[in-house]
């Protein structure tokens, strides 16, 4: 199992915190349709996380999302279409919908 310390964050630091960033070239392998607020799995909105060695990268095409990590550190993002985000391996994680939004998910290792 890999040290996944490098994307935990330890609560100290009030600021937002950069998004974590795979640390080699990766080749998308995998794509999910396109998801609405309307339409999206039930499943993306409560913990769940992505197998071990695979990337996920969530890309909005309209609207906003909020990416949270479920691994206790409490830290989350605001995504848009200017900010993807990647999902490092095996850490669990959801997102909120933060009104309407249009998205994909793809999965790269």
């Amino acid at each position: 199992m890999r040290d996944k310390r490098p994307y935990l964050d330890t609560g100290e630091e009030e600021e937002e915190l950069p998004l974590p960033e795979p640390p080699v070239p990766l080749k998308e392998y995998q794509r999910t349709p396109e998801f609405t607020d309307d339409d999206a799995p039930a499943g993306l909105l409560h913990e769940h996380r992505t197998k071990a060695g695979v990337w996920g990268r969530i890309v909005l095409l309209e609207g906003n999302l909020r990416y949270c990590l479920e691994d206790g550190s409490a830290r989350a993002w605001i995504l848009s279409p200017a900010r993807p985000a990647w999902i490092p391996p095996d850490l669990p994680h959801r997102v909120e919908f933060l009104g309407p939004a249009r998205f994909y998910v793809s999965f790269w290792r």
